[in-house]
């Protein structure tokens, strides 16, 4: 759902130590120097882009924003700052490694209350084939550090499928990281992108029956520890779901500030530049969609479905002046029947099994 009032940001440092085998986000390798000439075309995107300083969520993400020096860290969070007054949740991605005590001492002094540590895998020598800079061992130091602190709400990614990685690899990925005692756990199949190593390298993405049965392992490990989920692809304990992320599960619009940076405004959906030198040059590039009536009914429809509150088939006929469940009736009846979707509530919600075939029910939904 679109909503005239914008109240999330989205800002993007795309500076990493080192260039993970799998990654295709826009990133870079650090240097002071360009981080210094960033944060000055930064601040520059951030004033001409978020016209609304009531924010209640920013999320800064990368790359690995932890990786900028204590004092560049001040200055880009001091930028922040007259911004994230009333802000309700303030997240930031970190890898272990780059999670000092002088990192975590200005995070808490700044008002950051929750981090995403890019854990990806517990097996050290999985982490070393990947280019990773951590072990588990900086991990768990890392946690202790952020408890200390008192930043209990932190996310652990973890990636699925990374080569070599078998069942029992993964469940003793799990219960590493169940260990920790997080908040909140995010999962991700291996994707193999082009201008990646991975891709060079010819390494294979695992096949769709082997993703089935990890994912499976995930939602049944992490279930029966307490963990509710209410994504595809995350879990929460109960109360420490992503708020900001909500924001585009929701389909509400965003604010989007940093190279390669998307973002969501008067319906139309943008992508900044990731030539770094037209960023720093004060150039946006634009790549823009307007999103029209029936775009916005997909993405309601495609993005509601992937959490466990579904689609609220009330709001969608306020919103669209269309009735989902009597326009689509035959096929949401036999999706129901086939346990794949159900209504509560008047809400339309995928199933666990639903969500192993969301792209499938997507499209077979007008």
């Amino acid at each position: 759902m679109t909503k005239n009032k914008i109240d999330s940001l989205y800002i993007h440092i795309p500076f990493c130590e080192a260039i993970c085998n799998y990654c295709d986000f826009p990133k870079l390798q650090y240097f002071r120097f360009l981080a210094e000439k960033y944060l000055v075309a930064l601040r520059k995107d951030l004033e001409e882009t978020v016209k609304n300083k009531d924010l209640k969520t920013i999320y800064i993400g990368g790359g690995t924003p932890t990786v900028l020096e204590d004092d560049l860290f001040i200055e880009l969070l001091e930028m922040i700052k007259p911004f994230s007054t009333e802000v309700e949740e303030y997240t930031i991605e970190a890898n272990p490694e780059s999670l000092t005590e002088s990192k975590i001492k200005l995070m808490k002094q700044y008002g950051i209350n929750r981090v995403s540590i890019g854990v990806e895998s517990t097996d050290n020598k999985i982490l070393k084939a990947i280019n990773r800079k951590h072990t588990f061992e900086d991990v768990q130091i890392a946690v202790e550090r952020l408890k200390k602190y008192g930043i209990d709400n932190f996310n652990v990614d973890l990636i699925l499928g990374l080569p070599n990685c078998t069942k029992s690899a993964l469940k003793k990925d799990l219960e590493n990281i169940l260990s920790l005692n997080p908040a909140h756990i995010s999962t991700y199949s291996l994707t193999v992108n082009p201008h990646t190593v991975f891709f060079l390298e010819k390494v294979k993405e695992p096949n769709e029956d082997f993703s089935r049965e990890l994912y499976d392992l995930v939602h049944k490990t992490l279930s029966n520890n307490g963990f509710i989920h209410y994504e595809i692809s995350n879990f929460a304990k109960e109360g420490y779901e992503s708020k900001h992320n909500q924001t585009y599960w929701d389909n509400a619009q965003y604010y989007g500030v940093g190279l390669g940076a998307a973002g969501y405004i008067d319906n139309i959906r943008y992508k900044n530049t990731v030539n770094l030198q037209r960023y720093l040059d004060g150039y946006l590039d634009r790549e823009n969609e307007i999103v029209d009536l029936e775009d916005q009914k997909s993405y309601q429809i495609m993005l509601n479905l992937r959490t466990n509150k579904g689609i609220d088939l009330n709001q969608y006929n306020t919103l669209y002046n269309e009735d989902l469940y009597k326009k689509n009736k035959d096929i949401i009846d036999k999706l129901i029947k086939g346990k794949c979707l159900f209504i509560k509530d008047n809400h339309l919600i995928a199933t666990y099994e639903g969500m192993m075939i969301l792209d499938r029910i997507f499209l077979s939904l007008e």
